[in-house]
């Protein structure tokens, strides 16, 4: 595999929350055009999860993340390349028998499936059945360079992380996002926030775009049309909740706002919206 592009840092930070969180899904679809760094990033999503140090994850230097940079760990497989060959039903059911043994010696299996768009109708169908149904312990990564180009069925059964490299704002929003929905002890985040009033305006009124989005799906509006695509697995979450607590948390955001616009200390609040948020 010829992959000279550099590893997605942001991807990799907020791969590292989620692990960090317990919040890791069993399927991730990495898009971005050819040299974003998709495979590199899943390669080294695969050494974090099986990553045998005790201290930063991934070291880098454990045996499970050597043989993973290797190419040779025995639960790590690859499937797919960037020649434009066609990813046929016999490679893919090879590739999933494998997802139901036991791991040799990992504590996840990955398997990275690449330019999925690539795949036959068959194979796709097969691949589904496994994401529907994912085995224990088991990790699927899978890269394309076109989201369009693929199966609604596979695209809504996997949680997408676009790649952008020379946009550093996305990763920012998304970094925003993960701190203030999947991470209850933010104390750092909220110190440093609220130093920043310009800052905390933006978190604001990104926060008051992700709740426009849950009010949208819970009142049975298509997710085809939503702003964060990236996190319709927490839109999903926060649309199953009751109309009050929704609005509560609303009301909370557009007080903490005012506060900023009369150059208010912002803190306290932000806790207190944190607290609403987490109130499940």
């Amino acid at each position: 595999m010829n992959d000279t592009s550099q590893i997605n840092t942001a991807a990799m930070q907020r791969f590292g929350r989620l692990v960090a969180n317990h919040r890791l899904a069993h399927a991730y679809l990495l898009v971005g055009p050819q040299g974003s760094g998709k495979t590199r990033t899943a390669l080294c999503l695969a050494q974090m999860v099986n990553c045998e140090s005790a201290a930063q994850k991934p070291c880098g230097e454990c045996p499970a993340c050597r043989k993973i940079a290797a190419g040779n760990h025995p639960d790590v497989h690859i499937l797919g390349n960037d020649e434009m060959d066609s990813i046929k039903i016999e490679d893919i059911r090879f590739l999933l028998g494998r997802a139901h043994l036991m791991a040799y010696e990992a504590k996840t299996k990955v398997f990275i499936i690449r330019n999925i768009e690539l795949m036959t109708m068959e194979a796709a169908n097969a691949l589904l059945k496994t994401l529907e149904e994912p085995a224990p312990n088991t990790l699927m990564i899978l890269t394309t360079r076109a989201l369009e180009n693929n199966l609604d069925t596979v695209k809504s059964r996997c949680h997408v992380v676009k790649f952008f490299p020379k946009e550093e704002i996305i990763p920012n929003n998304r970094k925003i996002l993960d701190e203030m929905l999947l991470n209850r002890n933010n104390d750092s985040f909220l110190k440093e926030l609220s130093a920043d009033p310009k800052e905390t305006t933006h978190a604001l009124r990104l926060l008051l775009s992700f709740f426009r989005d849950v009010l949208l799906l819970k009142n049975g509006v298509s997710k085809t049309i939503l702003v964060h695509q990236d996190c319709l697995q927490e839109v999903e979450k926060f649309a199953a909740r009751g109309f009050e607590d929704l609005a509560l948390i609303i009301r909370q955001i557009i007080q903490t706002k005012g506060l900023v616009d009369e150059n208010l200390n912002v803190k306290m609040s932000l806790s207190l919206l944190r607290e609403h948020i987490w109130v499940n």
